[in-house]
């Protein structure tokens, strides 16, 4: 009786082991490899060693990233307007942006943009968050420039 249940418990040990190396199986790495560092001079590179690392940072900031989605505003509390931009290394992450506190930004998509601001890791992407002054003066004045025209750096 024994050696069967050591048998079946080996069996269901390499049965469960074979399931969890199957290469489709979302639970084999829930945070999947973003790349290689940047190389030097990457003008994003500082937002893609923030992703790579899944760290938060209360300010990184860069520029020469692509507007591919822009989304409804979140109306639930604060008013907050909500996009994805690409970064250089083809990543994209979403950028959140406080419209309680600053004018909207007229981004579209294609629109290339610089964003600096604190950046979030949540789980499955990126995201920049605090693009606007900081009231209280605990981090840098984030921002989102567009077209040479900077949106919410040091407002007030």
């Amino acid at each position: 009786m024994k050696r069967v249940f050591i048998c079946s418990l080996l069996l269901v040990m390499s049965f469960a082991t074979a399931e969890a190396r199957k290469p489709w199986d979302h639970r084999r790495d829930p945070n999947p490899s973003f790349g290689e560092e940047p190389a030097e001079g990457t003008p994003d590179a500082d937002i893609i060693r923030a992703v790579n690392g899944r760290k938060r940072l209360n300010f990184v900031e860069g520029s020469g990233m692509v507007v591919t989605k822009v989304l409804p505003d979140d109306t639930s509390g604060l008013k907050h307007q909500k996009f994805f931009v690409r970064l250089t290394n083809g990543v994209e992450i979403q950028a959140v942006y406080n419209l309680d506190m600053c004018p909207r930004v007229p981004v579209q998509v294609g629109d290339t943009v610089a964003i600096g601001g604190m950046f979030l890791w949540l789980g499955k992407h990126g995201m920049l968050h605090w693009l606007h002054h900081d009231p209280k003066g605990n981090r840098p004045a984030g921002y989102v420039e567009l077209d040479g025209k900077f949106y919410c750096k040091d407002w007030r």
